[in-house]
């Protein structure tokens, strides 16, 4: 018992001198943090010493200036545009009527002009195969009797016809040939003969007519019928031609000349 009463006091007497070193090495420790921190963190600022404060002056105050009156608007009147003065000179007639000698004014303005009522215009002809040609006119006037005279093409080929094909004619009467085309057969013919077996009964033999789809309407004229022809029948051909000089068609009417 002895034995462990002196390990204790001997213990607890060993232990004392190391807690006091573990000690004195902590505070050893402490201060050199310290002055590590102070070597790395720059000195605190002294705070400068403020400036006192210069006094204010007291402003007066300006008073605002006065109001302005607001003008009122101005409202535009309208400008109505001259006009001509007139003086009555009479009873009341209209502008476009003549006042005798006394000059119309600057702002007249005439009636406008009436269209002319169809009746008393010429109207054109109803067809174009009735035009009348200045030759016709100058010309001495002969009756005439027509005799229409179709040609017609088709298959190639040109026919004639005349309507009526028996004309009936008195001693200063004569013929109109008037030539109608059907199927573009002007086109074709190239000239169109009529041929009268001598001695003819009118003052000549043969006409002829070059290109009748040229001109239109295509008419042809025989003229006065002699006298010596009275009391006769006499046939005459009708006759196509082509552009080759060959005949393409013909038909074979006839005049009787009465007293």
């Amino acid at each position: 018992m002895m034995a462990k009463a002196k390990a204790k006091k001997s213990t607890k007497s060993a232990a004392k001198p190391l807690k006091k070193k573990v000690v004195v090495r902590v505070a050893r420790a402490k201060a050199a943090v310290r002055r590590a921190v102070k070597k790395v963190l720059p000195p605190p600022k002294k705070a400068a010493a403020k400036a006192p404060a210069k006094p204010v002056k007291a402003v007066k105050a300006v008073p605002p200036p006065p109001a302005r009156p607001v003008p009122k608007p101005v409202e535009k009147k309208r400008t109505r545009r001259s006009r001509p003065r007139v003086t009555s000179s009479g009873p009341p007639s209209a502008t476009w009527f003549s006042q005798g000698e006394k000059p119309r004014s600057s702002s007249f303005i005439p009636a406008p002009p009436r269209a002319a009522a169809p009746s008393l215009s010429a109207a054109p002809p109803a067809s174009s195969d009735r035009l009348v040609s200045s030759h016709e006119l100058t010309e001495f006037a002969v009756r005439t009797v027509p005799v229409r005279v179709d040609v017609e093409a088709g298959g190639g080929r040109v026919f004639l016809s005349a309507n009526p094909e028996e004309v009936t004619l008195h001693p200063g009467e004569g013929i109109e040939w008037d030539f109608r085309y059907l199927g573009g057969a002007d086109v074709i013919v190239d000239e169109l003969v009529i041929e009268f077996e001598k001695p003819a009964p009118f003052h000549q033999t043969a006409f002829r007519s070059r290109r009748p789809g040229t001109a239109r309407p295509h008419r042809q004229l025989s003229g006065a019928v002699n006298d010596a022809a009275v009391g006769k029948k006499i046939h005459y051909a009708i006759k196509a031609i082509s552009a080759f000089k060959t005949e393409m068609a013909v038909t074979r009417p006839y005049v009787s000349v009465v007293a």
